[in-house]
């Protein structure tokens, strides 16, 4: 009986140690197809336009760093992006400004129809932006604001304020509400409630929304292309766009000009990343 036990025992440990080993293989293949093309792109973001078509899978025998320096002056990277970071910066404040106080009030304060105002904000994230295209295009064009930057603010603000307020009213309620309580006996104001309170406690939950709508904001394309038309306007995403387009066999500068553009988002997501994950963890385990 006591030998059957132990063999059962050793077949059970090899079973989940060959089980490990398998898991630990496909997550080993799977980071490769997404790693690959990637080092492919930082090495010929680095390679002469010769290599490139000699062979293209090779290493450099000469760092060319001055791929990126090009991209950055000749090809208008440099106000591509600074175009980029101005609309991104705005919206992404409004949204995080906006959206707190929307998921604050619907936490803290009894709306006749609170349950309504939910369901509204969570259909607002279920149509796909395409949808719109062409009313908010209607619109901008009759405010005057097309091929501005409040264009592009304005439709990110809308787009990016129900998921926000979604994700924010889910950590707010996890808060218990004796905090809010002894800050108002302590006379708060609600305003100093929100600033004071929940706030600072919803770092992680803020941080997460922030990633999020950074890294959707940054690459956003298609707005960015029809709403703005003056070039001198683009941000990044359009603007690599008609890089691509006047600088078609240029591969190494291409190749250079991407490399800038999806810099900034994995920046900032290795700076977030821990808050993140905190803030897409909490908040789900009351409703």
């Amino acid at each position: 009986m006591s030998v059957n036990t132990d063999y059962q025992e050793t077949v059970r440990e090899v079973i989940v140690e060959l089980f490990e080993n398998l898991s630990a293989l496909l997550v080993f293949i799977v980071a490769g197809v997404f790693l690959v093309p990637i080092l492919l792109l930082l090495v010929t973001s680095v390679k002469s336009k010769t290599e490139i078509f000699t062979d293209p899978l090779a290493l450099p025998q000469e760092l060319q760093i001055e791929n990126y320096a090009n991209a950055w002056t000749t090809g208008g990277f440099d106000h591509y992006f600074m175009n980029s970071v101005i609309v991104v910066s705005v919206a992404l404040v409004l949204i995080l400004l906006l959206s707190s106080l929307a998921a604050y009030a619907l936490v803290q304060f009894d709306f006749p129809a609170d349950d309504f105002l939910l369901v509204f904000f969570l259909a607002g994230f279920m149509i796909p932006p395409q949808v719109l295209l062409v009313p908010l295009y209607t619109i901008m064009n009759a405010l005057n604001l097309l091929n501005t930057y409040f264009s592009l603010i304005f439709a990110y603000v809308a787009f990016g304020l129900p998921f926000s307020v979604f994700l924010l009213r889910q950590f707010f309620v996890t808060i218990p509400d004796t905090y809010a309580e002894a800050a108002r006996m302590d006379g708060c104001t609600e305003l100093q409630v929100f600033f004071r309170i929940y706030l600072p406690l919803s770092m992680p939950a803020l941080a997460a929304v922030a990633i999020y709508q950074f890294v959707f904001l940054w690459n956003e394309f298609l707005y960015a292309i029809i709403f703005i038309t003056d070039d001198a306007k683009r941000t990044l995403p359009a603007g690599l766009m008609a890089f691509q387009g006047q600088y078609a066999g240029d591969w190494a500068q291409l190749a250079a000009g991407i490399v800038i553009a999806v810099t900034p988002t994995v920046i900032f997501f290795l700076l977030f990343q821990r808050q993140f994950m905190r803030g897409i963890s909490m908040g789900t385990t009351k409703g």
